[in-house]
């Protein structure tokens, strides 16, 4: 695991991304332009990418379909450069440049992630890395976060759309708590193209306490976030989705594996955290 220290301002904005895909004809190209010019325009804009930033699949992988890799970028090289390409412009704001699956199928030959990380250099955070999140103004250590491309994905099987969606936030909650890593106020992944936020659930819980004649109620306060622990009910939690949409286009006589294997349709984005005064005090769902 990839430790690293992130000095920003004590007001910022950070985009949480992975899944960009670029190489398949499904990436949805457009929409990472229109965040990256975002990005670029907000100086307060900080950026993570979490992996498979790159479609990078070969013939010989069984996923392979020759409609499914675009005609500009064939090679996972060509691939790679592009997305160096579109992210030159907002190098400086990168703090973590991770790997996600895509990449690793290639890392005995060559690793992309890094490739990528030093061509635009930013911190190379491979598949998992923590970051320690530093005020600019004087110093002190705000808080910690944690990032995972992620394996797998959190299903449910529940008929209810309710309670299939608390269901999959609970899979969520329970494959990111289960890493261990207690210092972190805010933990995510990838890989699995779901977009979810999962908020902190023991702020504003009633409790109970009496002075041996009557009983009083009390509200749990924020959590410190520079704690060395964090209750597992005090952090957030979020899969950051994808830039990969799901269908080919109709007249395109074309197919792609997410078609064939039948993947549900997934919602295109990524996560957006807001800081204010050195603390993250919202993570919203950002649907492009």
């Amino acid at each position: 695991m990839e430790l690293i220290t992130a000095v920003v301002p004590d007001d910022f904005v950070l985009y949480d991304m992975s899944g960009l895909h670029l190489g398949s004809p499904l990436c949805s190209l457009g929409s990472l332009k229109e965040v990256i010019a975002e990005i670029a325009a907000n100086p307060k804009a900080r950026v993570i990418v979490k992996g498979d930033a790159v479609e990078s699949i070969l013939p010989n992988d069984k996923r392979y379909v020759h409609t499914g890799v675009m005609d500009d970028y064939k090679t996972p090289q060509a691939q790679a450069d592009k997305v160096i390409e579109l992210f030159t412009p907002i190098k400086k704001k990168i703090l973590a440049w991770g790997i996600g699956n895509h990449e690793l199928k290639l890392i005995n030959t060559v690793d992309l992630g890094r490739y990528m990380a030093d061509k635009l250099g930013a911190p190379y955070g491979a598949y998992n890395f923590k970051i320690t999140f530093v005020s600019k103004s004087n110093g002190e250590r705000m808080f910690k976060t944690y990032h995972t491309h992620g394996w797998g994905g959190s299903q449910s099987n529940a008929k209810d759309d309710i309670q299939r969606d608390a269901n999959m936030k609970a899979s969520l909650k329970h494959k990111l708590a289960k890493s261990g890593h207690a210092d972190c106020i805010y933990m995510s992944r990838g890989h699995d193209h779901q977009l979810m936020v999962v908020e902190p659930t023991i702020q504003n819980r009633l409790y109970l306490t009496d002075d041996g004649t009557q009983i009083h109620q009390h509200y749990r306060q924020h959590t410190n976030q520079s704690a060395n622990f964090i209750p597992p009910d005090a952090r957030w939690y979020a899969t950051t989705g994808s830039f990969r949409k799901m269908y080919m286009p109709s007249g395109s006589m074309a197919t792609d594996y997410a078609e064939m294997a039948g993947y549900a349709p997934s919602e295109i984005g990524y996560v957006k955290l807001i800081v204010r005064d050195r603390n993250i005090i919202e993570v919203q769902k950002i649907v492009v």
